[in-house]
């Protein structure tokens, strides 16, 4: 039986392996803000693209074993925090 703390030290490490993940995604995302036309803010927050990958990961979780509603609360905040960096990014190019 784990401990809290072995349970906590692996959370962190897990947390260690997403937090690099994200930032191979922001790469992907600072890349797409500069491939868009600039200064265009529905290219950007593409909402039919915002549906589909919501969509795509309420399914995704489902299959894994993890509350949809769980990804698609993270899936939501995650997006939302990129589209405001892809506008910046998008926006001084």
């Amino acid at each position: 039986m784990n401990t809290l703390n072995e349970v906590r030290r692996s959370i962190d490490e897990l947390d260690q392996k997403l937090i690099a993940l994200l930032a191979e995604r922001q790469q992907l995302v600072e890349q797409a803000g500069r491939l868009k036309p600039r200064g265009d803010i529905q290219a950007v927050a593409a909402p039919e693209r915002v549906l589909q990958v919501i969509a795509g990961r309420r399914r995704q979780a489902a299959e894994a074993g993890l509350s949809p509603d769980v990804a698609e609360a993270v899936w939501r905040a995650m997006i939302e925090a990129f589209i405001r960096l892809e506008t910046e990014i998008n926006q001084a190019e």
